[in-house]
């Protein structure tokens, strides 16, 4: 059987924050994995491989740099909660389910509901 994935995967994604340890353990709490941590940096890892470079930083962001999916809104928004975050309104569409959290650290997320295709990914 052939590999029937896309060719072409997220890399890397960057995210500036006041203290990467601390941003890292929240974002860990909410699903990413661990893969590297050093004092100023943490390498996290989303589905499909890409990581997510979380560097300390005098010029935070103040969202992360993309939109996180999850399979169960429902479950991301009480998992969210249980982290910490303060969750907003979970808004109901015709494409994605979705809601924000702020970190205590002040960073925001866009957390969507998943629509990936059937098709290997």
């Amino acid at each position: 059987m052939t590999d029937q994935r896309p060719l072409a995967a997220a890399g890397h994604l960057f995210f500036n924050v006041a203290d990467a340890r601390t941003a890292a353990k929240r974002l860990v709490n909410v699903g990413l994995r661990e893969i590297f941590v050093s004092e100023k940096v943490v390498i996290l890892e989303l589905r499909g491989g890409t990581h997510m470079v979380v560097k300390t930083s005098d010029s935070p962001d103040e969202e992360t740099p993309t939109d996180l999916m999850y399979d169960s809104l429902d479950n991301a928004l009480k998992l969210y909660r249980s982290a910490g975050f303060k969750v907003g309104e979970l808004v109901r569409g015709s494409i994605h389910d979705e809601f924000w959290a702020t970190a205590p650290e002040g960073f925001r997320v866009h957390v969507n509901s998943s629509h990936v295709s059937d098709q290997p990914v």
